[in-house]
């Protein structure tokens, strides 16, 4: 299989992080045979930027593509890209995540060598920014690494057995996909050393809160994530229950919650406990920042759980149980 990967990339309006990703697979110590890009409707020159450097770097025996699918959520343009591939390994990877040289070539070796059928990458999460070290610090962890799918490599017959992503959902439908893989054959393997880095935290308030909100919101959709959701629930309301009794018991326990939550859950994620390093301002950033995170997900946990509801007395379908390759 040494010359039989596509490699498939959803994008919208993504040219500030085009050049490294491209640069990146050009770099490849495996070449993938195919790029193909499915672009959900950019504005900026995302697609004429592709086929500007198709152009000038192309290598012998690779194609590049790019799919207009307008108003594509993720998922479907995942599966866009994997229906028109020819190669029999799909990789994915998005936009704003850069691979690491030897990234590809890892995990075709694995494959190879294990017989396997699905080996997920490794995902290094980092920033440098003293905002966006704080959000990474609060959510992946900062210089902390996880096994993703827009890092991975599967064959073509996952797809046929399990069918593709669900093309609904604006977020989590690589968990919902995910949870699919693991029925079928179960906890994927893992190729630690097929490294890709992601760096592209939101760099103010309201796009992290709006990130978390929607994220959470259309985990509640996927189904996934019940029982952390629910969780979140009922802790978040006992600790501003307790905020808003007024007593200074109450006001002890949300103190705690907020140590906790915005000073020791962040090191605990992290890499390295001095996770800020030479930004000591993302420490009293955290502080504030993780009890706004955790509205945001309250806030879409039970966004979603409405939506459910009234999808239900709508009499609209929850999720369909598979998307084939097919249709």
């Amino acid at each position: 299989m040494s010359h039989d990967v596509a490699v498939v990339v959803p994008i919208l309006n993504e040219a500030d992080s085009l050049p490294q990703l491209l640069a990146a697979l050009k770099a490849q110590t495996h070449r993938p045979k195919e790029l193909i890009f499915s672009d959900a409707g950019s504005t900026d020159g995302s697609a004429a930027l592709i086929e500007q450097w198709w152009r000038k770097e192309r290598w012998e025996g690779g194609a590049c593509q790019v799919l207009a699918v307008p108003g594509a959520m993720p998922g479907a343009g995942r599966n866009a890209g994997v229906r028109v591939a020819s190669s029999e390994w799909i990789a994915f990877i998005d936009a704003g995540i850069e691979p690491e040289p030897a990234w590809l070539e890892r995990l075709c070796e694995y494959a190879r060598k294990h017989h396997s059928p699905a080996v997920f990458g490794m995902c290094r999460f980092s920033a440098d920014a003293t905002f966006e070290r704080a959000v990474c610090a609060l959510s992946h962890g900062q210089g902390s690494s996880h096994a993703v799918i827009p890092a991975s490599l599967f064959h073509r017959r996952v797809f046929d057995e399990i069918g593709l992503f669900p093309e609904h959902l604006r977020a989590a439908e690589d968990l919902l996909w995910r949870k699919r893989l693991v029925t079928r054959y179960g906890e994927p393997d893992i190729c630690t050393g097929a490294l890709v880095h992601y760096t592209h935290f939101p760099s103010s308030w309201w796009r992290a809160v709006r990130k978390w909100e929607l994220a959470e919101h259309q985990s509640v959709l996927a189904g996934v994530r019940s029982r952390q959701q629910m969780l979140s629930l009922i802790g978040l309301s006992l600790v501003y229950g307790a905020l808003f009794s007024g007593t200074a018991v109450g006001g002890g326990i949300f103190g705690l919650y907020v140590i906790v939550r915005g000073v020791l859950d962040p090191v605990r994620r992290s890499q390295k406990r001095v996770w800020w390093g030479r930004r000591p301002a993302a420490l009293v950033v955290a502080l504030g920042l993780a009890p706004a995170l955790d509205l945001a997900k309250f806030v879409g946990v039970v966004h979603g759980l409405v939506s459910r509801l009234f999808a239900r007395v709508g009499g609209v379908g929850s999720t369909p149980e598979k998307f084939r390759i097919g249709g």
